[in-house]
């Protein structure tokens, strides 16, 4: 893999829908081999700390996608409640939490009125390359 970038640690978001569309399941101390868009200011109304990058393999023609390759360190899960719009044609994150998991396959419970909307991963070793 040629170098294009190289951190110790660094965050990305997965979205659940990814995962649940054609994702790997993943865990603690996994490698693993994703294709990733630098963060593009995801919003959540819960802190979820600095995101460095967002998993993506539904990337479009143009997109700056990066070959990215990490040691998973942490996980946590996302949480959102959604309420209506004003004028009632979307959904609106007003409420979520983090939570802390080992394991990770798309298909985790929801937590009460609250879905999950991806995971928070924390990962060490981090290597992008821009030749994919």
């Amino acid at each position: 893999m040629d170098e294009l970038n190289k951190r110790k640690k660094c965050t990305v978001f997965y979205a659940v829908w990814q995962m649940q569309c054609c994702g790997t399941p993943f865990s603690i101390g996994d490698k693993v081999e994703w294709t990733v868009l630098s963060n593009n200011a995801f919003n959540s109304p819960v802190d979820i700390g600095k995101i460095d990058y967002c998993y993506d393999a539904h990337y479009a023609k143009g997109d700056k996608v990066l070959a990215f390759e990490g040691r998973v360190e942490e996980i946590k899960i996302l949480y959102h409640k959604f309420l209506p719009s004003k004028d009632n044609k979307s959904l609106i994150p007003v409420s979520g939490k983090l939570s802390d998991i080992k394991y990770v396959n798309g298909w985790e419970d929801n937590i009460g009125d609250m879905k999950v909307v991806g995971y928070v991963v924390y990962l060490s070793d981090c290597v992008l390359n821009d030749n994919i």
